[in-house]
């Protein structure tokens, strides 16, 4: 994570709010914050960052360079966990482990089933984790990404997260797919006529275009909402 999404994450956390209430107490929606706290929007402008800072009590540049989860910069967040809407606990936090699959695969013919194998090892999320996304353990899944399309937002063997209930397609986001059987993170841009723009970060690589004549190749596994690098 850079210092943006870990202040933002840690500041809603210390706050006990999340990116719908921020929609409804700030005006930034959901879409907005959801975006930038999983990577997707990477330079956010200072504008929208402002209703953030000024919500939090911290400034823009704070909010953006400096470590508010940094010991010495406590003092920043003092209003924020003495505030009267903050109720601040201490509890033993569970752990959920979520297996990292090395394959994704399609099952049958002419359907839109796919399952997972080979796992390559685990990873422990916080409980917190789950809430915050909306989403149920079971409903989650890590997988490795295969080669450098995406890059630099995602590069070869990243562990990447996927949420297998969001499969209704949004405008701009971040996809895993699979496409005449191989499988791949792509940006989906709706186009007009029903059509699918299949886009790579990495100039290298052509944008798909999905048509209706196509478009039964497609198999939508869900959309990505976290990732890891080595």
């Amino acid at each position: 994570m850079n210092t943006l999404i870990n202040n933002l994450d840690h500041l809603m956390h210390s706050k006990r709010t999340n990116a719908t209430q921020l929609q409804d107490d700030i005006g930034v929606p959901q879409t907005t914050t959801s975006r930038i706290l999983n990577g997707t929007t990477v330079n956010p402008s200072d504008r929208t960052l402002k209703k953030y800072a000024d919500y939090f009590g911290v400034s823009v540049a704070d909010l953006r360079y400096n470590d508010l989860t940094n010991e010495e910069n406590k003092s920043l967040l003092t209003p924020i966990v003495n505030s009267d809407n903050v109720r601040v606990k201490e509890r033993r936090r569970e752990l959920i482990s979520i297996p990292i699959y090395s394959v994704v695969f399609c099952c049958g013919d002419g359907n839109k089933d796919f399952g997972f194998e080979e796992i390559k090892g685990y990873r422990d999320f916080e409980e917190e984790f789950f809430i915050k996304a909306g989403v149920r353990p079971e409903d989650f899944k890590l997988v490795c990404a295969v080669n450098d399309s995406m890059a630099p937002y995602i590069n070869d063997k990243d562990e990447v997260g996927v949420i297998l209930s969001d499969k209704e397609l949004k405008d701009g986001q971040v996809y895993a797919l699979l496409l005449d059987g191989d499988r791949m993170f792509k940006q989906v841009f709706l186009e007009g006529g029903g059509n699918l723009r299949l886009h790579s970060f990495n100039d290298k690589y052509p944008d798909k275009i999905i048509t209706a004549d196509n478009h039964e190749s497609l198999i939508i596994i869900g959309r990505q909402y976290f990732r890891a690098g080595h």
